[in-house]
């Protein structure tokens, strides 16, 4: 069993050996690969407090089912500057800062040690996955941190838990071990074929739709990824086993208000509870990105989406006849207002 997890450094390691250059370079490549401005803020930080938990735990990322970690509130407090972010990056080093992964915080939360739950513990990826073994190498690592800090150990102290997705190296992210179908947010490869396909395929069965759809997708949705700001703009696939399954993005760019586009699931995934949750990714990222309006576009006969666009606040604000997809259809707008 691993024991000493934590989200961010401890309060006390030696610098790192290789200096911040290999991992400017190592953002830099990711940026320069994925499209995002290369300014966009990041951390670097490894895991744990030694170079071997640091090592296996970079390990459990890249080759296992580590989806998560937590750490003791208290350490945030001390050293604001290494506080997980909201949707923000980070560069995950070896103990000696040899950069070996990006990831994207994508959930955060704050509650007694006490209350962490199996769910959590799960995600962890780590030792058995129980939570008993969670929280016994938590118990014991925190009460070491807590020693450091001058405080009491307690199972009423806050810790900070977070959830992250990996998305760099784009092999690793694609294709994760024992993680299930994932909510992944930004650009992978063959994310806009994998949009283009999956709309064109399932609205020229279901609705006659034609070339000039998917056409009009696969342009629009590659000139939205070259400009993808990610303080104002999302994109979250969904991704199981080396496969694009679903998608749906947030131009925040857009003239009214944010623009809801491309939302989908593939028909193998279709059922299977995974629409809710990308939809509520992308509306907590508008409410986080201070996106007043959002609004969407679609056509009367989608009943399945329109209810899931109801129960997150939207409402139908017009529907006429129209031919923006290249087919004569009942054209609906929704907006959603904060």
């Amino acid at each position: 069993m691993t024991e000493g997890f934590i989200a961010r450094p401890p309060l006390s390691r030696p610098a790192p050996a290789r200096g911040e250059g290999s991992v400017a370079a190592f953002w830099s490549e990711y940026c320069r690969r994925a499209g995002l401005p290369e300014a966009t803020p990041y951390q670097a930080w490894p895991f744990g407090d030694s170079p071997e938990l640091a090592h296996e735990l970079v390990e459990l990322v890249l080759h296992g089912p580590k989806r998560a970690t937590a750490g003791l509130l208290a350490c945030n407090e001390r050293n604001p500057a290494d506080a997980p972010r909201p949707d923000g990056y980070s560069v995950v080093t070896e103990f000696d800062g040899t950069p070996r992964c990006v990831i994207r915080t994508a959930w955060l939360d704050q509650r007694p040690l006490r209350e962490v739950d199996a769910r959590f513990a799960w995600d962890e990826g780590e030792g058995d996955r129980t939570l008993a073994d969670w929280m016994a190498g938590h118990r014991r690592f925190f009460s070491r941190e807590c020693a450091a800090l001058g405080i009491a150990f307690s199972d009423e102290l806050p810790v900070q838990l977070e959830r992250f997705e990996l998305l760099y190296p784009f092999e690793a992210a694609l294709d994760p071990v024992d993680c299930g179908p994932r909510i992944v947010p930004g650009w992978l490869p063959g994310a806009i074929g994998a949009i283009a396909a999956m709309h064109g395929g399932f609205y020229a069965r279901e609705h006659a739709f034609g070339l000039f759809f998917e056409a009009k997708v696969a342009a629009e949705c590659a000139e939205f990824c070259s400009r993808i700001d990610p303080a104002r703009d999302g994109l979250w696939l969904l991704v199981d086993a080396g496969r694009i399954l679903g998608s749906i993005a947030i131009d925040g760019a857009a003239a009214g208000g944010a623009h809801l586009r491309w939302f989908i699931v593939a028909d193998e995934a279709r059922g299977g509870g995974h629409g809710r949750p990308m939809l509520e990714a992308a509306m907590a990222f508008c409410r986080r990105a201070g996106h007043r309006r959002v609004h969407l576009t679609t056509f009367a006969g989608l009943e399945a989406a329109r209810a899931l666009y109801e129960r997150q606040g939207f409402r139908r604000v017009s529907e006429a006849q129209g031919g923006t997809w290249g087919t004569t259809v009942r054209e609906q707008r929704f907006e959603w207002s904060a």
